[in-house]
This record gives C-alpha cells, sequence and structure tokens, in this order.
C-alpha cells in the first residue's frame, strides 16, 4: 500500500458495528416462538377414548362435573342470550367440544351464521373434527387460519382454508390422552398379559407317568396315554391302569396379578386427574374428600376457562358488541357454598350491624343470587304479606285515638282499591 492509501485509510471513519450474530441450527434467523407442527397421534388418541373403559370414563368425568351443577347467563340481554343457548342445544355442544379438547387437544365447531348474517351472525354451532385440521400460524404463533383437508373417505383429498373467525376453538390447556398415553399404554399391556398368564395358568396342568422307574414304555403308548388327556375337561372322569400316575402342576396359578393392575390403574388415574371414587374404585391414600376438593378446584379452573372463550369467540359475535351477555357456570363444590352461608349466617347473627360490613348486594353475590331472582323473590313475599293482611287484620292500636285529629280526614279511597284492603288501613291508623 502506498502513503498515500495509508494516509486515506487513516483520515476514513470507522465503520459501523456489525454484532456477531449465531443462528439457530433448526430456526435459522427467523423468529418462531411457537411449534406448528400437527401432531401425528390424533387418531390414536381418539381410538383410546373411543374403545371405552377407563380412560372414557375418566374423561367423561369432567364435562359431567363442569355441566351437572348448571350455568346462567347475566348481561343486559340476559334473556335473549338464554333463548340463544337453548336454540343452538348449548349443553351437547360444550360436551362435545369439551371431550375434543382433552382427547385431540383442541374442540373446534363452525359458527353457522343464518339467512341473514347481519341480523343473525350466528345460527346454529356445527362441531367439526379436529383430526382434519392444521393450524396456520405466522412466526410469532398468531393464529391466521386453519386448513381442513377433506374428502379422505372418498379418495378425493384436498385441503380447504378456514377462517378463524368462522370457527369457535375451545382450548382448555389440559390434553388427558396426550399427558397419559405412556400410561394408558403400559395399562393396557398389563392387563392384556395378565389376562393370558391366567388363561394359560387359570387351569390345571398334569404330569402323567407311565411305568415303573426303569421300565421300558413303548412310544405308541405313551402317545395314546397323552392323546386320551388332550381333551380332557373338568367333568370328564379319569381312569388308568396301577403303572399310571396323575399329578397336578402350577397349581398357585398367577402370583401378584391384583398387585400389577392395581398398579397400572393408580397411574392412569394420576395421570388424568381423576379420583378413583369417580371410576368405581374407592381406594387410594389420601381420604376421598380430599382428592375430591382437588378434583372441584381444577373443575372451577375449567369452567372458567371455557366461559371466558365462549363469552370473547360466540357471545360478543352474536351479540354485535362485547358484554352484553356472558355466560357463568355455578360452582361445582357444595363445601364452598356452605362456606359462604356459614359465613353469611355469621354476620347475620352477629352483635355488630352486619350492613355496617357488607350489604344486601355483596350476599346475594356470594351466594349466586341474581338480582331478578330476588326481586321475584321480593315481590311474592309482599303478596303473601297482602293476603296474610286481609285475612287476620293487625288489631288497633291502643295508643291511637279511633278518631282522626281535629282539622283531619281520613284519605280519600282510591279508585280501583280493595274495599277489605282499605277498611284494614283505617282501622290500624285509627281513622274508624
Amino acid at each position: 500500500m502506498t502513503i498515500r492509501g495509508r494516509v486515506a485509510r487513516w483520515l476514513e471513519p470507522p465503520a459501523a458495528a456489525k454484532p456477531q450474530t449465531y443462528p439457530g441450527k433448526v430456526l435459522g434467523t427467523t423468529p418462531k416462538y411457537l411449534d406448528t407442527k400437527r401432531d401425528t397421534k390424533l387418531e390414536a388418541y381418539r381410538n383410546v377414548y373411543d374403545q371405552g373403559g377407563l380412560v372414557s370414563e375418566a374423561v367423561d368425568c369432567y364435562p359431567l362435573m363442569m355441566l351437572s351443577n348448571g350455568y346462567r347467563v347475566e348481561g343486559p340481554r340476559q334473556k335473549d342470550a338464554e333463548q340463544f343457548l337453548d336454540d343452538i342445544d348449548f349443553e351437547s355442544i360444550a360436551w362435545k367440544l369439551i371431550v375434543d379438547s382433552l382427547v385431540v387437544k383442541v374442540g373446534l365447531a363452525e359458527m353457522v351464521p343464518g339467512l341473514e348474517p347481519t341480523k343473525y351472525p350466528i345460527a346454529k354451532l356445527d362441531i367439526r373434527c379436529p383430526e382434519t385440521f392444521e393450524d396456520v400460524r405466522d412466526d410469532y404463533g398468531t393464529l391466521l387460519g386453519y386448513k381442513q383437508t377433506i374428502g379422505s373417505a372418498y379418495g378425493t383429498k384436498r385441503a380447504v382454508d378456514v377462517k378463524p373467525e368462522a370457527i369457535f376453538r375451545v382450548d382448555l390447556g389440559l390434553p388427558l390422552i396426550s399427558r397419559a398415553y405412556d400410561d394408558i399404554m403400559r395399562d393396557a399391556k398389563i392387563a392384556a398379559g395378565t389376562a393370558k398368564s391366567i388363561e394359560r395358568h387359570g387351569f390345571p396342568r398334569h404330569h402323567i407317568s407311565v411305568g415303573l422307574p426303569g421300565e421300558p414304555i413303548a412310544d405308541a403308548v405313551i402317545e395314546k396315554i397323552a392323546k386320551q388327556f388332550e381333551d380332557l375337561k373338568p367333568e370328564h372322569e379319569m381312569t388308568t391302569v396301577a403303572g399310571v400316575t396323575i399329578s397336578n402342576i402350577d397349581t398357585q396359578g398367577v402370583q401378584n396379578a391384583k398387585l400389577y393392575n392395581d398398579w397400572s390403574v393408580q397411574r392412569v388415574c394420576a395421570a388424568m386427574g381423576v379420583p378413583e371414587e369417580l371410576l368405581g374404585l374407592g381406594r387410594g391414600v389420601l381420604t376421598g374428600e380430599l382428592r375430591f376438593e382437588g378434583f372441584y378446584n381444577k373443575i372451577g379452573t375449567l369452567q372458567k376457562r371455557f366461559a371466558r372463550q365462549f363469552n370473547v369467540q360466540v357471545l360478543d359475535k352474536w351479540a354485535g358488541k362485547p358484554d352484553q351477555a356472558w355466560l357463568v357456570f355455578n360452582d361445582v363444590s357444595p363445601s364452598d357454598e356452605g362456606r359462604t352461608a356459614d359465613l353469611v349466617q355469621k354476620l347475620m347473627t352477629g352483635p355488630i350491624d352486619p350492613w355496617q360490613i357488607v350489604t344486601p348486594e355483596w350476599c346475594r353475590k356470594r351466594l349466586d343470587i341474581s338480582e331478578e331472582e330476588y326481586q321475584k323473590w321480593a315481590d311474592e313475599q309482599t303478596r303473601v304479606d297482602e293476603e296474610d293482611a286481609k285475612l287476620d287484620p293487625p288489631p288497633p292500636n291502643p295508643f291511637v285515638s279511633q278518631t282522626p285529629p281535629q282539622g283531619e280526614k281520613a284519605p280519600p279511597k282510591v279508585d280501583g282499591a280493595k274495599p277489605e284492603l282499605e277498611k284494614t288501613k283505617a282501622r290500624y291508623m285509627g281513622w274508624n
């Protein structure tokens, strides 16, 4: 390099910093936070559930407990929303979606609009098979849509694009079959092996000795005697000569079969998070009350997840704007209601005025009593009190003059008022 080039190099400004990056071997330099690869065992998970038995009963416990205690709708459009839930057969739809979410990770239902989409944005919900859907996401995990594979059963397999706003997606975050798959398969192998062992060792086996020690016996004689014992049944009698000895072998059968079965079943129940009492087993280390309390807490969490997804994806779209109606599940744990009732009772019977601590609205909300339900009860109570007053009027007040004060007159009779009620009021106030 010449002197001129060296001087020009010294006078140049420093180059901008270029920090060295190390791209991942798999993801490269493109950010990718969620793996969108489809699980290839979804069909296997579905087969496990469809075969019935212990696993199916354990899965069905979740929608049964979530829906059995009922639900309610709150909000400005409560009546319309209740009618909408009846029209779409909400309980059947919810059961299937919850089961799909537990078995194949997500539950999908297409929100079908009515003949006038602007007036009826959702007319019904149609269950869709999640095994035929594949998520389409961007590099940041945002759901862009679905690709549904159709026509496989007819030899015309093809993929169609489905918009995400057309699908009600239930993801409870609890893929039971996927998490417990290894334990389920292990239990199936143990059950099959135990059945084969019992079949092999459950029937008596015999050892037949022919002749005396050292006596040569022809093969034809041995084969003839062996053939007689091949088709031996429990009701058959055996007659032999003096040189034939019959002894039983394998008399103990299969050892520890119950121990192996209990061990595998306990692992399956633990993996699926279902108390054994709900499956008719009734055993375990912890008391049933403790296991049920934990299960109820889990059910309460799943209820809130499902309600949140249903409110945002379905009810808000049905109403055209948010917060017009929302779904609320009733508490599934009976002990929670008992504790709340005890708390309210202690407040009402305590030495301190309860309304200085809480309000009637707070008590009704804790007891899951809606304002509409309370108003119905209050109106009915008022009607009953009026009927009782007509049948058994109160006695006259001795501390009140029987005649109106000077210058006052009894209030005029109101048109349409019942004469019996007016007479009762006048007698009670001392007007006549």
